[in-house]
């Protein structure tokens, strides 16, 4: 028994670090989204700064974040990305590794299908998981949850409090293990357990509490501030009405992520503010009122986890790392499918398609986001719901929507704007950039396309538009985000002409810009007439 343990813990362990490592090669190493220059300079203040956090400088995450920010800098000198990059992937692995055989060992039925899973999820998700530290809080989850049905109830709990105050989504398996232990060892030990974790969350806290209290509040208060990502489930419903009937959006970039605004947005996001706690609620409530068994509590962990993604205000890609050891531990087929069939939705459109989707609703992105959500709520059905119709209708809308952005469905009137640039004849470049702009007013269709400069000093860039169909088009280039209703705004450069006019008869125009260091930039294309769609072209990004 205990050698069949250890190969199983082997073999998921193996498979993830032959993940982790291929994630690094092929189609997965280009175009990358990083939050990683974000933990180098937390590390860099801490390390080499001698700096406080949330007293000297702001920080987002929780306080026991920071050591994983931290730890990288100590074999990194400051600046150094590459060798902090590099400590930091190292970092990640060793907590996947970890995590994965804890679901080695957790796992009892189907051992080695549940640990194939977990540990070929990574490739499944993507390059994600190699740039956000998100392993780190999913391993401490698993390993509290490990300790708990092994019988280490305090010890379980304390590792908890720590998984909260890493990244305060594991709270919601605190309730859950109180029960459990109320349940099964009694109130006494309960609440025993409930002032374990409580000491050990608190004593990541209480130091910056006292130090710089407004710091820490101010980190807590912009994550309970924040308004609808765009990859919510609210966000999602919006982007497939602005898709199917040209509902208008807006993007609003705020709380370090690309979001929608306005009054929908705004009426969603308190909407799903209300849902989560109480759906939360309702399956704490759910696993009290019934038998504390060993398999419902890995199940009702995995649906309150699963329920905290889904209906968030913000489902960030990194958020599925969190379900990827313990999705594996429920005993069921058709939760293990939706959750794969999740993660490669995901994949499709991040990162390659990320910034298509933030700057320009691209109908195939805004399709696949609302797939992959309702796939995550139907994997939350088949958790805590034994009725087949709801998840079938769910599971249905989700192919739809996959089928919707497969066809590249879209509303001629999805993307338009009423205001345009005025033609200078001048293009812009790196050494000239345009002159304060003039608009006027005409009714366009456009196209978005997102880019990021990802070294780490100012560049120039030229872009090249090419009309493919020879009809007239236009195009400028925005720092951060192209915004319809004002196209002077975040201006960085612009073509000065339509292509195929009588003072520029060719098929494309060429301009250029300079764009700051870690900065992300738009590239608009419009129609110069009134087509019913936006001319078919092709743009080419020339760094120099």
């Amino acid at each position: 028994m205990l050698q069949h343990r250890a190969t199983v813990v082997a073999l998921v362990v193996a498979t993830f670090f032959v993940s982790f490592g291929a994630l690094h090669y092929g189609p997965w190493a280009h175009g990358l989204l990083m939050d990683t220059p974000v933990y180098e300079h937390y590390g860099d203040a801490i390390v080499h700064g001698a700096r406080v956090p949330y007293r000297d400088f702001g920080v987002e995450y929780p306080p026991a974040a920071l050591p994983v920010f931290a730890a990288p800098s100590l074999v990194a000198g400051r600046g150094d990305f590459d060798r902090y990059r590099a400590a930091f992937e190292t970092l990640m692995l060793l907590c996947g590794g970890v995590a994965a055989a804890l679901v080695g060992l957790v796992v009892t039925e189907r051992r080695i299908a549940a640990t194939l899973l977990a540990g070929l999820a990574p490739l499944a998700l993507g390059p994600v998981v190699l740039s956000r530290f998100d392993l780190w809080p999913a391993m401490l989850s698993v390993a509290g949850l490990a300790a708990l049905v092994t019988g280490r109830k305090r010890l379980a709990c304390a590792v908890l409090g720590v998984a909260f105050a890493a990244k305060i989504y594991p709270g919601v398996l605190v309730p859950l293990a109180l029960v459990h232990v109320w349940r099964r060892h009694g109130r006494r030990e309960a609440f025993a357990c409930a002032g374990t974790a409580a000491a050990a969350g608190l004593a990541w806290f209480v130091p910056f509490l006292v130090v710089a209290p407004h710091g820490v509040w101010s980190s807590i208060a912009g994550q309970a501030t924040r308004p609808l990502q765009i990859e919510s489930l609210g966000a999602a419903l919006l982007l497939a009405a602005h898709q199917s009937f040209g509902l208008p959006v807006a993007q609003v970039v705020s709380h370090g992520s690309d979001n929608l605004g306005g009054g929908a947005a705004h009426a969603l996001a308190t909407v799903q503010g209300v849902v989560a706690p109480l759906a939360l609620l309702a399956l704490w409530i759910a696993y009290a009122r019934g038998p504390a068994t060993r398999e419902r509590l890995l199940r009702y962990a995995a649906a309150c986890v699963c329920a905290f993604v889904v209906f968030g205000k913000v489902l960030s890609p990194q958020y599925l790392i969190w379900l990827i050891p313990l999705v594996p531990l429920v005993r069921s087929t058709r939760a293990w499918i939706l959750f794969v069939a999740a993660l490669v939705l995901t994949q499709l459109w991040f990162p390659r398609h990320y910034l298509d989707l933030a700057y320009g609703f691209d109908a195939r992105a805004s399709w696949l986001v609302l797939a992959r959500d309702l796939t995550l709520l139907a994997l939350l059905l088949v958790l805590v719901l034994p009725r087949r119709t709801l998840v079938l209708a769910v599971s249905a809308a989700a192919l739809a929507a996959a089928g919707a952005a497969a066809a590249g469905v879209s509303s001629p009137r999805a993307l338009s704007h009423a205001t345009v640039l005025a033609e200078t004849g001048v293009a812009s470049t790196c050494t000239r950039p345009p002159a304060a702009p003039s608009t006027s007013a005409q009714t366009v269709r456009y196209a978005v396309r997102g880019y990021e400069n990802a070294s780490g000093r100012a560049r120039c860039a030229v872009v090249t538009v090419r009309s493919t169909l020879g009809r007239p088009l236009f195009s400028a280039a925005y720092r951060d985000a192209f915004l319809p209703a004002d196209p002077t705004r975040n201006l960085l450069g612009d073509a000065g002409t339509c292509t195929g006019v009588a003072q520029h008869p060719g098929s494309s125009v060429t301009y250029g810009f300079r764009v700051p260091a870690h900065t992300r930039f738009a590239v608009e294309v419009e129609q110069c007439t009134a087509d019913a769609a936006v001319p078919g072209y092709a743009v080419r990004i020339e760094w120099r």
